[in-house]
């Protein structure tokens, strides 16, 4: 069972993440969170960046956890899944940063 969670959190992470943050667009789109401003920039800006800046901190603690895997086949499983998780959450989360907030 342990192999079956190692070799997937990567990418279940990943997956996770992009549902969070497309979750957290809609919602803040739909309660004007692109209306309040705080520090020089909005809400809507402020919570996307920090979700994601904390799913890529997820990340990368998640390839420093699979380190531990036992040796082998399962270790290297582990952390090809844990640096694809980790990659792809940064690429898809890059738009939160420069893109328009609500169309």
């Amino acid at each position: 069972m342990m192999f079956l969670a190692r070799s997937s959190a990567g990418l279940l992470l990943w997956a996770f993440g992009f549902s969070a943050l497309y979750a957290l667009h809609g919602f803040g789109c739909e309660s004007g969170w692109h209306e309040v401003g705080i520090a020089g920039s909005t809400l809507f800006r402020w919570v996307m960046v920090s979700t994601w800046m904390l799913l890529c901190i997820a990340g990368l603690v998640t390839i420093w956890w699979m380190r531990s895997a036992p040796a082998g086949f399962e270790r290297r499983l582990s952390l090809a899944s844990a640096v694809i998780g980790c990659v792809a959450t940064v690429i898809t989360g890059v738009p939160v940063t420069i893109a328009s907030v609500c169309v």
